[in-house]
């Protein structure tokens, strides 16, 4: 057991767990405090721009840095090849996501009026965003845990202070200027680091072959497949804007999702550790069958006994972080939990190690189903139950997909 734990302390295990769960830790305080700084209205504005960037971002670089990760795990000597060509792509394609943003604002009615300049204002976002997770996939392939992790943790930590300080002093959009200034602190440190690696680097071997058709062929089933996967968390708000268009509503649905849509984050950091390995394993099907029973197995007794307890004290923790403002959402949060045992226990880590070994194409065909059943029961749930539609949709949808 002692040398179990010594190898994961050497492979940089626990910083990635420590990091992630500092980083939700932040990101949680985060949401509090919008939630107690901002007014109702304001809060449920930002959420619902915040959620149609989300929704974009799904197309974040053209899937480049899904390939980066994949192909930059198996293949660590083309790795600096590999980044500058994505880096190319993905700031291209960024540019042209910021446009489309904007003409979203411009001709796609919002709930209000503040929602549609908050979006105006996030309509730089992917750029800044691009550049920050290319950073970050570029410490993970070269297996640089430990940068991987303090990155993320000084990243959290400055949209939590600048959000916070932006709050107070402007409200609503000081909480998006807040998170630029936060990004672009993020970026130089994170360019810094690695121009100090390479200095110290000795060996500068130029490799400048590799199959672009392949590397660009699973960029696009990868950002389809993740489009597809994600649109469970953010299809509900966008049509309940669209559908309802109160966001004071809008607030209460996504003060419920705060907790349980976190936690993914218990299951995300085990993968994010695992994927190199797994990715380097992809032609073992023994190795990969046992390792994923395994991950899944630990994961399902986990969260069952965190389910139970958030389940059974969820009108203090409604009480306590948010506030008897917010008491409505208690019901939504015990719905979602499930949503999360489900999701973190098996549709999470199945669906990247599937993934991880280029399964990409069953992947697409599933989460194409799965996308067009969400929305589907979504518009049909929220028409006859509002908010408890959304969740019980985020539910079913989830043991589906599973």
């Amino acid at each position: 057991m002692n040398e179990i734990i010594k190898k994961l302390i050497e492979k940089g295990f626990f910083h990635i767990i420590g990091a992630n769960v500092l980083n939700k830790i932040f990101q949680f305080c985060n949401g509090i405090v919008l939630v107690r700084l901002l007014s109702k209205s304001e809060f449920g504005s930002y959420s619902y721009a915040q959620n149609v960037l989300n929704i974009f971002l799904l197309l974040n670089g053209m899937g480049v840095l899904y390939a980066l990760l994949q192909f930059g795990s198996e293949n660590p000597e083309k790795r600096r090849v590999l980044f500058k060509f994505g880096l190319k792509i993905g700031l291209v394609f960024n540019i042209l996501l910021s446009v489309l943003i904007i003409l979203y604002g411009i001709f796609i009615d919002t709930p209000n009026r503040e929602s549609k300049i908050a979006l105006f204002l996030m309509s730089l976002m992917p750029f800044f965003i691009f550049i920050f997770e290319l950073i970050q996939i570029y410490f993970r392939t070269g297996l640089q845990n430990r940068s991987f992790a303090k990155l993320s943790n000084i990243n959290t930590l400055l949209i939590l202070v600048f959000s916070m300080i932006g709050a107070i002093l402007l409200g609503l959009f000081g909480v998006i200027i807040g998170q630029y200034v936060s990004y672009i602190i993020s970026i130089i440190i994170g360019i810094k680091h690695i121009i100090k690696r390479r200095e110290r680097q000795s060996e500068k071997r130029k490799i400048t072959d590799f199959n672009k058709k392949e590397f660009m062929e699973y960029s696009f089933y990868s950002i389809l497949n993740n489009g597809a996967s994600q649109l469970i968390f953010f299809t509900d708000i966008f049509l309940l804007g669209i559908l309802i268009k109160n966001e004071e509503l809008i607030a209460e649905y996504r003060t419920a999702t705060l907790i349980p849509f976190a936690l993914n984050f218990i299951p995300s950091s085990i993968m994010t550790f695992l994927y190199p390995y797994f990715a380097r394993n992809k032609e073992n099907v023994l190795w990969i069958r046992k390792y994923s029973i395994k991950v899944q197995g630990y994961l399902f007794i986990f969260n069952t006994f965190l389910v139970l307890f958030l389940i059974f004290f969820a009108p203090f923790i409604i009480e306590i972080l948010f506030g008897s403002t917010y008491k409505d959402s208690i019901d939504l949060f015990r719905i979602l939990c499930l949503g999360y045992l489900i999701n973190g226990s098996i549709r999470n880590p199945v669906g990247n190690i599937l993934a991880m070994t280029r399964n990409v194409k069953f992947l697409l065909i599933t989460n194409i189903l799965v996308a067009f059943a969400n929305v589907v029961l979504d518009i049909v749930l929220i028409k006859s139950f509002s908010l408890t539609g959304a969740a019980v949709t985020a539910v079913i949808t989830m043991l589906f997909s599973s």
